[in-house]
């Protein structure tokens, strides 16, 4: 019964972004969380083992890669959105000249 409840406050959390993303006019992308700490963010590998909650960095196995584990997680779920991950971290997007933050 839990478990029906939660997806039911996912789906309607979920259906509140979709619609307040088209109100103000934004792209919005989803992307599906499997395997998102099994991928590496830089050659796309996938490791054969499940990282435990314990372990917060991602090291890659085939490339060496070495980051935080929640930086690659979420450079993965940039490149499936077809988001160019580089540059995007602490930077905001450029504004139109003339336009004011709400």
């Amino acid at each position: 019964m839990a478990r029906k409840a939660a997806d039911a406050a996912i789906s309607a959390t979920k259906q509140a972004l979709i619609e307040m993303a088209r109100k103000h006019g934004r792209d919005i992308r989803l992307v599906h969380p499997a395997h998102t700490t099994m991928d590496c963010g830089h050659c796309g590998a996938r490791t054969k083992h499940v990282l435990p909650l314990s372990e917060r960095t991602y090291t890659c196995t085939t490339c060496g890669a070495v980051s935080p584990r929640d930086k690659n997680s979420a450079r993965v779920m940039l490149i499936r959105a077809g988001l160019n991950p580089a540059g995007v971290d602490r930077v905001r997007p450029d504004r139109p000249p003339g336009s004011q933050a709400a």
